[in-house]
């Protein structure tokens, strides 16, 4: 069967790559024929490399262009080595009617996963998100998409835009999202029943990423020395804990940040590196601190010490992925943790036998949508 995934595959975040990836090959290797759509909504022009939005931005530009330079690189040639995207980038105010013309020969699209139903992210729904080009002959199946939130603003879900979801919906032939627990806002606008399935990079074994990360550190680090610090949304509380964790086990932070963090441990920022490196530098280090989602997942498949900081929007979908693994909520950090107490990063073993269980569900769901 010939299919196209459409989700954030061109976002320059490693989430963003990794679970494109992960569906990708997750279906090729059940024998279909599999492209990336090079759909890039309006959010992707915020991660060009000049961004032409006044003098600021453009001094930003300059001074950060080595870094975004070969962020651009490291994130591009993953693109080309793993996602075997479509010839033709589709953008802009004509993107949705070049995808219905040019892409008729397809039997089946997946939407999905990342944030793509976010709404509060996407500024309201994305037409071609909910597959709005996509002929009404070929299979329309919706794999893991998040929604995050269990209320999106006013503005970005506004009578039309309920009424145009829901007829997008009702031409969808499954339907599946991450988290089922603040799936109510789109289930309350079509008959079709929704349900929940695994993140993508879930669906994939260890090896799988073994395979793909970087067989090398960046320069200077050595494995098991280090700690990685991947921070999504700036805290103070985490940069705080960080130091401490530092200075107790004398091991300098390594970092991923555009503007430098103020560490006064020893620190590296990475600024600059791909995917295959991110997975590297998860695989190697003594210890993992975040507050991501995919940072999270990761750290769990690599069976690595680690601890999360929640945030208002995430802990949700944090404590969703814990409790469906069966791993302590105690490697979830509250929002606004002080550091008070002595919280380490601790490592909890994966119950293989309950995530292959999770993947059978989200196995059978892609099965029968693709019949």
């Amino acid at each position: 069967m010939k299919i196209g995934t459409v989700t954030f595959h061109c976002s320059y975040n490693f989430g963003s790559a990794l679970q494109t990836y992960a569906l990708k090959k997750y279906l090729t290797n059940l024998g279909h024929e599999v492209h990336v759509m090079d759909y890039r909504s309006r959010d992707f022009d915020s991660y060009k490399l000049f961004r032409k939005s006044g003098l600021k931005s453009y001094v930003a530009d300059l001074l950060f262009f080595y870094g975004n330079l070969r962020r651009r690189n490291s994130f591009q040639s993953f693109w080309r080595n793993y996602f075997d995207m479509t010839e033709h980038t589709y953008a802009g105010d004509g993107a949705e009617r070049e995808m219905t013309e040019d892409l008729k020969g397809y039997d089946a699209f997946i939407c999905g996963s990342d944030q793509i139903w976010n709404l509060d992210c996407t500024l309201g729904p994305v037409p071609p998100f909910f597959l709005s080009f996509a002929s009404d002959e070929a299979r329309k199946i919706a794999y893991a998409p998040s929604l995050s939130h269990a209320k999106f603003e006013d503005c970005n879900f506004t009578a039309d835009d309920q009424k145009n979801i829901g007829a997008w919906l009702d031409r969808f032939d499954a339907i599946s999202v991450r988290e089922i627990s603040v799936a109510d806002q789109f289930q309350r606008l079509t008959d079709k029943n929704i349900v929940e399935t695994l993140d993508p990079t879930l669906l994939l074994d260890l090896e799988d990423y073994k395979r793909i990360q970087s067989s090398e550190l960046p320069k200077g680090l050595e494995t098991g020395k280090y700690i990685f610090a991947y921070t999504l949304w700036p805290n103070d509380d985490m940069i705080r804990y960080l130091d401490e964790l530092a200075a107790d086990r004398g091991l300098p932070i390594v970092y991923y940040s555009k503007k430098p963090i103020r560490y006064k441990s020893h620190s590296i920022n990475v600024w600059g590196i791909g995917p295959a490196d991110f997975l590297a530098l998860i695989d190697k280090s003594d210890c993992v601190v975040s507050n991501s989602f995919h940072a999270t997942v990761f750290s769990i498949l690599y069976g690595k010490p680690f601890l999360t900081f929640g945030t208002e929007k995430s802990s949700s979908r944090m404590k969703t992925l814990l409790a469906k693994l069966g791993l302590p909520e105690d490697h979830l950090l509250p929002a606004h943790f002080d550091g008070a107490g002595d919280v380490k990063p601790f490592a909890s073993e994966l119950d293989m036998a309950k995530l292959r269980k999770l993947r059978v569900i989200s196995e059978r769901f892609l099965e029968n949508a693709l019949k």
